[in-house]
Formats: structure tokens, C-alpha cells, sequence
């Protein structure tokens, strides 16, 4: 195993870390938002992004050592020489693979949550702004003649 090609998986290992890290946050932000716990909302939030800024650093990392490494494993297929660590290789790839499906799966969750959730909020506002003048805060001096207190 060259040390290209443990750079390589070292990085996986750190994205996939990384994604289940994000996974967390998301599973997280959902309970949140199913408990109007806003502050905790925005703190997973911000967590979010700071993850995906990292991972978004980390695969520019990636595709760097990964062009380098696909040219030796062409070299390698020409010369007939097989490498011991495409196993762990393969197996860092399925991991990866199932990381990347389950972050996803949530985002898909979280996105759906959130679309029913706006609607939920423009109904209740709709509501609220065609009830508003009914009821009405009396002591806001907004009282109708004759209107009971």
C-alpha cells in the first residue's frame, strides 16, 4: 500500500466521519424543530454548515489525491500487480456508500419536515389574520362600540 493510496483512505475515513457527524446533527435538528426548540434549531444549523464547509474542504483534498491514485492503479492494471489494500479500500467505499445515502435519507426528511412545516405556520398566520380583528386585544383600545370586554 503506498502512502497516496492511505492518504486516500485516511480522507474517506474523515469524510465519513465527518457525514455521520452531519447525519447526527440533522436527526437532531429535527427533534428540535418537532419541539419548537428554536434556539437549538439554529445552534444544529449553524453546526450544518460548518460541517459541510469542512467536508466540501476535505473532498477538494480528495479529488486531488484521487486523480493521483487512479493513475497507479491504471499502471497497476497494466502491470498485472494486484494491490493488497483493495480490500480495505472496497470496504471503506461500501462505508462510505451507506454514510452517504443515510445523510441523504435525513436531508430528504429534513427538507419534507420543513416543507410541511411552512405550511402548517401559513395556515396558522392566515387563520390568525382572519380572526385578528375578532379577537382582538381590548385593552390594545381597539374595541368596537358596544362590544363586550
Amino acid at each position: 500500500m503506498n502512502a497516496e493510496t492511505i492518504r486516500l483512505l485516511n480522507l474517506l475515513e474523515q469524510r465519513i466521519s465527518l457525514l455521520g457527524s452531519l447525519s447526527t446533527a440533522l436527526s437532531a435538528a429535527k427533534v428540535d424543530l418537532v419541539q419548537l426548540d428554536i434556539d437549538s434549531l439554529e445552534r444544529r444549523i449553524r453546526d450544518q454548515e460548518l460541517l459541510c464547509t469542512q467536508i466540501q474542504s476535505l473532498d477538494a483534498d480528495i479529488d486531488v489525491v484521487q486523480i493521483r491514485c487512479a493513475a497507479r492503479v491504471r499502471d497497476n492494471e497494466t502491470n498485472s500487480v494486484s494491490d493488497p489494500s483493495s480490500a480495505r479500500f472496497t470496504d471503506v467505499v461500501g462505508r462510505l456508500e451507506r454514510t452517504q445515502k443515510n445523510v441523504r435519507d435525513l436531508n430528504e426528511q429534513h427538507r419534507e419536515l420543513l416543507r410541511r412545516s411552512r405550511r402548517t405556520i401559513s395556515a396558522l398566520l392566515n387563520s390568525f389574520q382572519t380572526f385578528a380583528t375578532t379577537y382582538s386585544n381590548p385593552a390594545a383600545g381597539n374595541c368596537v362600540s358596544g362590544e363586550r370586554l
